[in-house]
Protein backbone atom coordinates (compact mmCIF):
# COMPACT_ATOMS: atom_id res chain seq x y z
CA UNK A 1 0.00 0.00 0.00
CA UNK A 2 3.08 2.04 0.98
CA UNK A 3 4.32 1.81 -2.20
CA UNK A 4 1.62 2.36 -3.92
CA UNK A 5 0.99 5.59 -2.43
CA UNK A 6 4.80 6.58 -2.99
CA UNK A 7 4.63 5.83 -6.65
CA UNK A 8 1.54 7.61 -7.00
CA UNK A 9 3.26 10.65 -5.38
CA UNK A 10 6.14 10.38 -7.76
CA UNK A 11 3.47 10.06 -10.88
CA UNK A 12 2.09 13.08 -9.63
CA UNK A 13 5.19 15.01 -9.15
CA UNK A 14 6.60 14.22 -12.60
CA UNK A 15 3.01 16.03 -14.01
CA UNK A 16 3.14 18.79 -11.84
CA UNK A 17 6.90 19.31 -13.00
CA UNK A 18 5.85 18.65 -16.66
CA UNK A 19 3.35 21.38 -16.78
CA UNK A 20 5.96 23.65 -15.12
CA UNK A 21 8.09 23.08 -17.61
CA UNK A 22 5.41 23.52 -20.61
CA UNK A 23 4.01 26.82 -18.86
CA UNK A 24 7.85 27.81 -18.44
CA UNK A 25 8.15 26.97 -22.60
CA UNK A 26 5.56 28.92 -23.69
CA UNK A 27 5.82 32.02 -22.27
CA UNK A 28 9.63 32.21 -23.08
CA UNK A 29 8.19 31.36 -26.84
CA UNK A 30 5.34 34.14 -25.91
CA UNK A 31 8.38 36.47 -24.68
CA UNK A 32 5.99 37.26 -21.60
CA UNK A 33 8.66 37.99 -19.10
CA UNK A 34 6.68 38.44 -16.28
CA UNK A 35 5.02 35.29 -16.74
CA UNK A 36 8.14 33.60 -16.89
CA UNK A 37 9.32 35.32 -13.62
CA UNK A 38 6.90 34.83 -11.84
CA UNK A 39 6.51 30.96 -12.85
CA UNK A 40 10.21 30.23 -11.59
CA UNK A 41 9.02 31.71 -8.33
CA UNK A 42 6.20 30.18 -7.53
CA UNK A 43 6.89 26.65 -9.29
CA UNK A 44 10.59 26.20 -8.07
CA UNK A 45 10.00 26.27 -4.22
CA UNK A 46 6.43 24.27 -4.56
CA UNK A 47 7.89 21.90 -6.46
CA UNK A 48 11.01 21.60 -4.28
CA UNK A 49 8.89 21.56 -0.91
CA UNK A 50 6.75 18.69 -2.58
CA UNK A 51 10.11 16.48 -3.87
CA UNK A 52 11.48 16.74 -0.01
CA UNK A 53 8.39 15.46 1.44
CA UNK A 54 8.33 12.23 -1.29
CA UNK A 55 11.89 11.51 -0.14
CA UNK A 56 11.52 12.05 3.76
CA UNK A 57 10.35 9.28 5.86
CA UNK A 58 8.13 10.14 8.97
CA UNK A 59 5.13 8.22 10.81
CA UNK A 60 3.07 10.00 9.09
CA UNK A 61 4.35 10.56 5.79
CA UNK A 62 2.03 7.97 3.92
CA UNK A 63 -0.85 9.56 5.33
CA UNK A 64 -0.10 13.48 4.77
CA UNK A 65 1.05 12.53 1.37
CA UNK A 66 -1.73 10.14 0.98
CA UNK A 67 -4.07 13.36 1.87
CA UNK A 68 -3.10 15.54 -0.90
CA UNK A 69 -2.79 12.80 -3.28
CA UNK A 70 -6.63 12.68 -2.76
CA UNK A 71 -7.41 16.35 -2.41
CA UNK A 72 -5.41 16.86 -5.81
CA UNK A 73 -7.43 14.36 -7.24
CA UNK A 74 -10.87 15.90 -6.17
CA UNK A 75 -9.57 19.50 -6.93
CA UNK A 76 -8.63 18.28 -10.65
CA UNK A 77 -12.06 16.84 -11.05
CA UNK A 78 -13.79 20.40 -9.46
CA UNK A 79 -11.75 22.15 -12.81
CA UNK A 80 -12.35 19.31 -15.43
CA UNK A 81 -16.28 17.92 -14.67
CA UNK A 82 -18.72 20.01 -16.64
CA UNK A 83 -20.27 21.74 -13.24
CA UNK A 84 -21.85 25.54 -13.32
CA UNK A 85 -24.73 26.70 -15.94
CA UNK A 86 -23.51 28.78 -18.89
CA UNK A 87 -25.47 31.71 -19.30
CA UNK A 88 -26.71 32.46 -22.86
CA UNK A 89 -26.85 36.25 -24.55
CA UNK A 90 -30.93 36.94 -24.39
CA UNK A 91 -33.12 38.60 -26.84
CA UNK A 92 -35.54 40.39 -25.19
CA UNK A 93 -38.76 40.92 -26.94
CA UNK A 94 -39.06 42.23 -30.41
CA UNK A 95 -35.64 43.48 -32.10
CA UNK A 96 -35.31 46.65 -33.60
CA UNK A 97 -33.38 47.29 -36.96
CA UNK A 98 -30.48 49.72 -36.37
CA UNK A 99 -30.18 52.51 -39.09
CA UNK A 100 -26.57 52.78 -40.61
CA UNK A 101 -26.96 56.44 -40.13
CA UNK A 102 -26.75 55.79 -36.93
CA UNK A 103 -23.09 53.91 -37.39
CA UNK A 104 -20.75 56.29 -35.68
CA UNK A 105 -18.45 55.77 -38.81
CA UNK A 106 -20.57 57.04 -40.75
CA UNK A 107 -21.04 60.23 -39.12
CA UNK A 108 -17.40 60.88 -39.67
CA UNK A 109 -16.77 59.18 -43.01
CA UNK A 110 -19.91 60.09 -45.50
CA UNK A 111 -21.34 63.06 -44.25
CA UNK A 112 -19.32 66.52 -44.08
CA UNK A 113 -20.29 70.18 -42.56
CA UNK A 114 -21.84 71.71 -45.63
CA UNK A 115 -23.95 69.21 -47.37
CA UNK A 116 -27.39 68.60 -46.83
CA UNK A 117 -27.37 64.91 -45.22
CA UNK A 118 -24.80 66.50 -42.06
CA UNK A 119 -27.72 69.54 -41.61
CA UNK A 120 -30.57 67.15 -41.74
CA UNK A 121 -28.57 63.86 -39.35
CA UNK A 122 -27.99 66.26 -36.60
CA UNK A 123 -31.04 68.21 -36.80
CA UNK A 124 -32.81 64.55 -36.09
CA UNK A 125 -30.10 64.13 -33.22
CA UNK A 126 -28.71 67.09 -31.79
CA UNK A 127 -27.54 65.35 -28.55
CA UNK A 128 -24.65 63.95 -31.00
CA UNK A 129 -23.32 66.86 -32.61
CA UNK A 130 -20.95 68.85 -29.88
CA UNK A 131 -19.17 65.79 -29.35
CA UNK A 132 -18.84 64.94 -32.67
CA UNK A 133 -17.34 67.94 -33.96
CA UNK A 134 -15.10 68.12 -31.16
CA UNK A 135 -14.00 64.51 -32.37
CA UNK A 136 -13.47 66.34 -35.78
CA UNK A 137 -11.17 68.56 -34.77
CA UNK A 138 -8.56 65.70 -33.80
CA UNK A 139 -6.55 64.27 -36.69
CA UNK A 140 -7.36 61.43 -38.53
CA UNK A 141 -6.13 58.11 -38.48
CA UNK A 142 -3.03 57.71 -39.83
CA UNK A 143 -2.03 61.52 -40.31
CA UNK A 144 0.38 64.07 -38.22
CA UNK A 145 -0.70 65.19 -34.70
CA UNK A 146 -1.54 61.88 -33.45
CA UNK A 147 0.63 60.20 -30.51
CA UNK A 148 1.50 56.90 -32.73
CA UNK A 149 1.92 58.92 -36.22
CA UNK A 150 5.01 58.26 -37.71
CA UNK A 151 5.18 59.37 -41.49
CA UNK A 152 7.02 55.64 -43.14
CA UNK A 153 4.51 53.08 -40.59
CA UNK A 154 1.71 54.74 -40.47
CA UNK A 155 0.94 54.52 -44.30
CA UNK A 156 0.63 51.18 -43.71
CA UNK A 157 -2.97 51.04 -42.84
CA UNK A 158 -3.88 54.06 -45.14
CA UNK A 159 -2.43 52.26 -48.08
CA UNK A 160 -4.60 48.74 -47.17
CA UNK A 161 -7.59 51.19 -46.59
CA UNK A 162 -7.06 53.19 -49.77
CA UNK A 163 -7.59 49.96 -51.29
CA UNK A 164 -9.90 47.97 -49.49
CA UNK A 165 -12.39 50.80 -50.10
CA UNK A 166 -11.88 51.31 -53.72
CA UNK A 167 -12.03 47.57 -54.17
CA UNK A 168 -15.50 47.06 -52.44
CA UNK A 169 -17.11 50.24 -53.90
CA UNK A 170 -19.02 47.57 -55.64
CA UNK A 171 -20.50 44.32 -54.74
CA UNK A 172 -23.58 43.90 -56.19
CA UNK A 173 -23.28 40.83 -59.24
CA UNK A 174 -26.10 39.27 -60.53
CA UNK A 175 -26.98 35.68 -60.44
CA UNK A 176 -25.99 34.28 -63.95
CA UNK A 177 -25.50 30.30 -64.07
CA UNK A 178 -23.30 29.22 -66.21
CA UNK A 179 -25.94 26.85 -66.77
CA UNK A 180 -28.55 29.52 -67.48
CA UNK A 181 -30.01 27.68 -64.66
CA UNK A 182 -30.06 27.24 -60.82
CA UNK A 183 -27.29 24.40 -60.50
CA UNK A 184 -29.00 21.36 -58.82
CA UNK A 185 -27.05 20.07 -55.98
CA UNK A 186 -27.89 19.20 -52.52
CA UNK A 187 -27.12 21.74 -49.57
CA UNK A 188 -25.06 19.25 -47.93
CA UNK A 189 -22.76 19.27 -50.88
CA UNK A 190 -22.61 22.67 -51.52
CA UNK A 191 -21.38 23.18 -47.43
CA UNK A 192 -18.63 20.46 -48.22
CA UNK A 193 -17.52 23.15 -50.96
CA UNK A 194 -18.20 26.41 -49.93
CA UNK A 195 -16.37 25.82 -46.60
CA UNK A 196 -13.63 24.14 -48.28
CA UNK A 197 -13.02 26.89 -51.31
CA UNK A 198 -13.84 29.18 -47.94
CA UNK A 199 -10.78 27.98 -46.16
CA UNK A 200 -8.45 27.72 -49.18
CA UNK A 201 -8.72 31.38 -49.92
CA UNK A 202 -7.35 32.12 -45.92
CA UNK A 203 -10.79 31.88 -43.93
CA UNK A 204 -9.89 30.41 -40.18
CA UNK A 205 -13.42 29.70 -39.26
CA UNK A 206 -16.51 29.44 -41.40
CA UNK A 207 -20.86 28.99 -40.00
CA UNK A 208 -23.69 29.18 -41.82
CA UNK A 209 -26.85 30.80 -40.24
CA UNK A 210 -30.49 31.72 -41.37
CA UNK A 211 -30.52 35.14 -41.82
CA UNK A 212 -32.30 37.64 -39.31
CA UNK A 213 -34.04 39.97 -40.37
CA UNK A 214 -33.46 42.62 -37.43
CA UNK A 215 -29.52 42.62 -38.16
CA UNK A 216 -29.93 44.28 -42.02
CA UNK A 217 -29.60 47.28 -41.47
CA UNK A 218 -32.73 49.75 -41.88
CA UNK A 219 -31.41 52.83 -43.97
CA UNK A 220 -28.03 53.56 -45.64
CA UNK A 221 -25.67 55.41 -44.65
CA UNK A 222 -21.78 55.14 -44.53
CA UNK A 223 -21.90 52.30 -47.44
CA UNK A 224 -22.69 53.20 -51.00
CA UNK A 225 -25.93 54.07 -52.56
CA UNK A 226 -28.28 56.91 -51.45
CA UNK A 227 -28.05 58.58 -48.16
CA UNK A 228 -31.01 57.60 -46.14
CA UNK A 229 -32.68 55.01 -48.57
CA UNK A 230 -34.47 52.02 -46.85
CA UNK A 231 -32.25 48.99 -47.26
CA UNK A 232 -34.48 45.93 -48.65
CA UNK A 233 -32.20 41.98 -48.90
CA UNK A 234 -34.98 39.52 -49.30
CA UNK A 235 -32.00 36.96 -48.61
CA UNK A 236 -32.31 34.07 -46.21
CA UNK A 237 -29.43 33.09 -45.55
CA UNK A 238 -26.11 34.34 -44.47
CA UNK A 239 -22.61 32.88 -44.37
CA UNK A 240 -20.15 34.35 -41.52
CA UNK A 241 -16.41 34.43 -42.10
CA UNK A 242 -13.56 35.16 -39.61
CA UNK A 243 -9.95 35.78 -40.53
CA UNK A 244 -7.54 35.60 -37.05
CA UNK A 245 -5.27 38.51 -36.39
CA UNK A 246 -2.03 37.99 -35.49
CA UNK A 247 -1.26 37.92 -31.83
CA UNK A 248 1.92 39.27 -32.45
CA UNK A 249 0.82 42.36 -33.82
CA UNK A 250 -2.21 42.91 -31.64
CA UNK A 251 0.22 42.78 -28.71
CA UNK A 252 1.54 46.43 -29.27
CA UNK A 253 -1.96 48.03 -28.70
CA UNK A 254 -2.49 50.59 -28.60
CA UNK A 255 0.30 51.22 -31.45
CA UNK A 256 -0.86 51.75 -34.77
CA UNK A 257 0.57 47.91 -35.65
CA UNK A 258 -2.29 47.13 -34.52
CA UNK A 259 -4.44 49.29 -36.90
CA UNK A 260 -1.83 47.63 -39.94
CA UNK A 261 -2.82 44.37 -38.54
CA UNK A 262 -6.59 45.06 -38.69
CA UNK A 263 -6.58 46.70 -42.04
CA UNK A 264 -4.76 43.95 -43.41
CA UNK A 265 -7.55 41.67 -41.99
CA UNK A 266 -10.22 43.11 -42.88
CA UNK A 267 -8.83 42.96 -46.51
CA UNK A 268 -8.18 38.86 -46.31
CA UNK A 269 -11.69 39.10 -45.21
CA UNK A 270 -13.09 41.17 -48.06
CA UNK A 271 -11.46 38.96 -50.65
CA UNK A 272 -12.83 35.62 -49.36
CA UNK A 273 -16.52 36.94 -48.87
CA UNK A 274 -16.39 38.66 -52.48
CA UNK A 275 -15.07 35.76 -54.37
CA UNK A 276 -17.52 33.39 -52.34
CA UNK A 277 -20.41 35.63 -53.36
CA UNK A 278 -19.08 35.08 -57.16
CA UNK A 279 -19.24 31.91 -56.62
CA UNK A 280 -22.74 31.66 -55.81
CA UNK A 281 -23.52 33.89 -58.37
CA UNK A 282 -22.31 31.75 -60.78
CA UNK A 283 -24.17 28.89 -59.43
CA UNK A 284 -27.09 30.81 -60.51
CA UNK A 285 -28.24 32.00 -56.97
CA UNK A 286 -28.31 35.87 -55.98
CA UNK A 287 -25.84 36.38 -53.37
CA UNK A 288 -23.66 39.64 -51.76
CA UNK A 289 -20.50 39.99 -49.50
CA UNK A 290 -20.89 42.40 -46.78
CA UNK A 291 -17.37 43.64 -46.17
CA UNK A 292 -15.54 47.01 -44.27
CA UNK A 293 -17.12 50.26 -45.77
CA UNK A 294 -19.85 48.38 -47.83
CA UNK A 295 -21.66 47.00 -45.64
CA UNK A 296 -26.10 46.14 -45.30
CA UNK A 297 -25.63 43.85 -42.01
CA UNK A 298 -24.11 43.90 -39.25
CA UNK A 299 -21.46 41.03 -38.60
CA UNK A 300 -21.07 40.11 -35.08
CA UNK A 301 -24.63 39.03 -34.29
CA UNK A 302 -24.64 37.22 -37.83
CA UNK A 303 -21.56 35.15 -36.81
CA UNK A 304 -22.96 34.79 -33.88
CA UNK A 305 -25.96 33.02 -34.92
CA UNK A 306 -23.34 31.11 -37.31
CA UNK A 307 -22.02 29.44 -34.27
CA UNK A 308 -18.76 31.33 -34.46
CA UNK A 309 -18.21 32.38 -31.00
CA UNK A 310 -20.15 34.67 -28.05
CA UNK A 311 -20.90 38.70 -28.21
CA UNK A 312 -18.13 39.84 -25.25
CA UNK A 313 -18.48 42.78 -22.56
CA UNK A 314 -16.03 44.38 -24.98
CA UNK A 315 -18.51 44.54 -27.55
CA UNK A 316 -16.99 42.00 -30.77
CA UNK A 317 -17.27 38.80 -30.87
CA UNK A 318 -15.51 36.33 -29.14
CA UNK A 319 -14.57 32.71 -30.37
CA UNK A 320 -12.96 30.14 -28.54
CA UNK A 321 -9.93 29.42 -30.85
CA UNK A 322 -8.87 33.06 -31.36
CA UNK A 323 -10.98 35.19 -28.53
CA UNK A 324 -12.01 38.46 -30.32
CA UNK A 325 -8.66 38.70 -32.13
CA UNK A 326 -10.84 38.28 -35.84
CA UNK A 327 -12.15 40.28 -38.11
CA UNK A 328 -15.41 38.89 -39.76
CA UNK A 329 -17.12 39.52 -43.44
CA UNK A 330 -20.28 37.87 -44.65
CA UNK A 331 -22.10 36.75 -47.59
CA UNK A 332 -26.16 36.69 -47.41
CA UNK A 333 -27.72 34.44 -50.45
CA UNK A 334 -31.18 32.57 -51.26
CA UNK A 335 -28.65 29.49 -52.27
CA UNK A 336 -30.04 27.13 -49.62
CA UNK A 337 -27.24 25.46 -47.08
CA UNK A 338 -27.64 23.36 -43.72
CA UNK A 339 -27.46 26.26 -41.27
CA UNK A 340 -24.95 25.90 -37.82
CA UNK A 341 -26.42 26.33 -34.73
CA UNK A 342 -25.43 28.99 -31.73
CA UNK A 343 -22.36 28.13 -29.33
CA UNK A 344 -22.26 28.14 -25.56
CA UNK A 345 -18.95 28.22 -24.14
CA UNK A 346 -18.95 30.27 -20.87
CA UNK A 347 -18.03 33.87 -22.40
CA UNK A 348 -21.02 35.59 -21.07
CA UNK A 349 -20.46 34.04 -17.15
CA UNK A 350 -16.47 34.93 -17.83
CA UNK A 351 -16.92 38.70 -19.03
CA UNK A 352 -19.59 38.96 -15.42
CA UNK A 353 -16.10 37.84 -13.92
CA UNK A 354 -13.41 39.21 -15.37
CA UNK A 355 -13.89 42.90 -16.90
CA UNK A 356 -10.66 43.09 -18.05
CA UNK A 357 -11.65 44.91 -21.15
CA UNK A 358 -13.15 47.68 -19.26
CA UNK A 359 -10.39 48.11 -16.49
CA UNK A 360 -8.13 48.72 -19.17
CA UNK A 361 -10.06 50.91 -21.61
CA UNK A 362 -8.06 54.25 -21.95
CA UNK A 363 -11.29 55.82 -22.63
CA UNK A 364 -13.66 54.53 -20.35
CA UNK A 365 -15.74 53.13 -23.12
CA UNK A 366 -16.42 49.79 -21.90
CA UNK A 367 -19.40 48.99 -19.41
CA UNK A 368 -17.84 47.82 -16.37
CA UNK A 369 -21.08 47.07 -14.82
CA UNK A 370 -24.31 45.06 -15.70
CA UNK A 371 -25.99 44.30 -18.70
CA UNK A 372 -29.00 46.78 -20.41
CA UNK A 373 -31.23 46.15 -23.26
CA UNK A 374 -30.67 47.36 -26.49
CA UNK A 375 -32.88 47.18 -29.25
CA UNK A 376 -34.49 44.09 -27.67
CA UNK A 377 -31.01 42.23 -27.10
CA UNK A 378 -29.63 42.13 -23.06
CA UNK A 379 -25.66 43.03 -23.29
CA UNK A 380 -23.05 45.33 -22.10
CA UNK A 381 -23.39 48.36 -23.99
CA UNK A 382 -20.09 50.33 -24.82
CA UNK A 383 -19.81 53.93 -25.55
CA UNK A 384 -18.92 54.55 -29.31
CA UNK A 385 -18.14 58.22 -28.97
CA UNK A 386 -15.61 57.41 -26.12
CA UNK A 387 -13.88 55.01 -27.75
CA UNK A 388 -13.40 56.70 -31.18
CA UNK A 389 -12.12 60.12 -29.50
CA UNK A 390 -9.68 58.10 -28.47
CA UNK A 391 -8.57 56.60 -32.01
CA UNK A 392 -8.48 60.04 -32.82
CA UNK A 393 -5.68 60.92 -30.74
CA UNK A 394 -3.63 57.91 -30.62
CA UNK A 395 -4.11 57.63 -34.60
CA UNK A 396 -5.00 53.99 -34.34
CA UNK A 397 -7.52 52.02 -33.40
CA UNK A 398 -5.93 50.91 -30.38
CA UNK A 399 -6.92 47.35 -29.35
CA UNK A 400 -6.18 47.23 -26.10
CA UNK A 401 -9.44 45.66 -25.12
CA UNK A 402 -8.38 42.73 -27.59
CA UNK A 403 -5.31 42.41 -26.27
CA UNK A 404 -5.93 42.18 -22.53
CA UNK A 405 -8.87 39.73 -23.03
CA UNK A 406 -8.00 35.97 -21.94
CA UNK A 407 -9.25 34.45 -24.92
CA UNK A 408 -7.18 36.61 -27.10
CA UNK A 409 -3.64 34.24 -26.22
CA UNK A 410 -2.40 32.59 -29.01
CA UNK A 411 -3.22 29.21 -29.86
CA UNK A 412 -0.76 26.47 -27.95
CA UNK A 413 -1.04 23.51 -26.16
CA UNK A 414 -1.23 25.16 -22.68
CA UNK A 415 -4.13 28.08 -23.54
CA UNK A 416 -6.16 25.32 -25.49
CA UNK A 417 -6.46 23.21 -22.30
CA UNK A 418 -7.34 26.16 -20.38
CA UNK A 419 -9.75 27.39 -22.62
CA UNK A 420 -11.12 23.97 -22.60
CA UNK A 421 -11.77 24.03 -19.09
CA UNK A 422 -13.49 27.38 -18.83
CA UNK A 423 -15.58 26.26 -21.61
CA UNK A 424 -16.84 23.30 -19.22
CA UNK A 425 -16.45 24.55 -15.88
CA UNK A 426 -17.09 27.75 -13.53
CA UNK A 427 -14.61 27.20 -10.76
CA UNK A 428 -11.99 27.03 -13.82
CA UNK A 429 -13.07 30.53 -15.01
CA UNK A 430 -12.43 32.02 -12.12
CA UNK A 431 -9.24 30.09 -11.13
CA UNK A 432 -8.16 30.74 -15.14
CA UNK A 433 -8.79 34.48 -14.06
CA UNK A 434 -7.05 34.66 -11.14
CA UNK A 435 -3.99 33.11 -13.45
CA UNK A 436 -4.06 35.48 -15.74
CA UNK A 437 -3.99 38.17 -13.40
CA UNK A 438 -0.83 36.49 -11.72
CA UNK A 439 1.17 35.59 -14.45
CA UNK A 440 0.17 38.47 -17.28
CA UNK A 441 -1.08 41.42 -14.80
CA UNK A 442 -4.29 43.26 -14.21
CA UNK A 443 -3.06 45.71 -16.33
CA UNK A 444 -1.01 44.20 -18.63
CA UNK A 445 2.07 46.95 -19.57
CA UNK A 446 5.00 44.57 -21.30
CA UNK A 447 6.16 46.53 -23.83
CA UNK A 448 7.52 43.86 -26.98
CA UNK A 449 10.11 45.08 -29.78
CA UNK A 450 8.20 46.58 -32.77
CA UNK A 451 8.73 44.23 -36.09
CA UNK A 452 11.95 46.03 -37.72
CA UNK A 453 10.00 47.34 -41.04
CA UNK A 454 7.17 48.79 -38.72
CA UNK A 455 9.42 50.31 -35.65
CA UNK A 456 8.66 54.21 -35.17
CA UNK A 457 12.41 54.80 -34.16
Amino acid sequence: MIDWINLLGWVGFVLLFAGAIIFGVTSLIEKRKRASFIAVLLFTPLLGLYAVLLLLDFSFHSSILLGMLILGGIFFCLIILPIGKKSQMRIIGNQERVDERDALFHRFYRIQSGILQFDAYYRDHPDKFDIDEKIRSLPLLGHPGSSSYHPLSSLFFRATFDILERMTLDVEWDAESVEQQPIPVSPEELSKRIRGFARYLGADLIGFTKLNPAYIYSHIGRSPGEWGSPITLNHRYAIAICVEMDHKMIRHAPDSTVTTETSFKYFEAAKIAMILARYINLLGYEARAHVDANYRVMCVPIAVDAGLGELGRLGLLITPEFGPRVRISVVTTNLPLPVDNPICFGVQNFCDLCKKCATNCPSGAIESGHKSIYKGVEKWQSIQESCYRFWRLQGSDCGICIKVCPYSHPRSPLHDLVRWTIRRNHLARRLALLGDDLFYGRHPDERFSLPDWHNSG
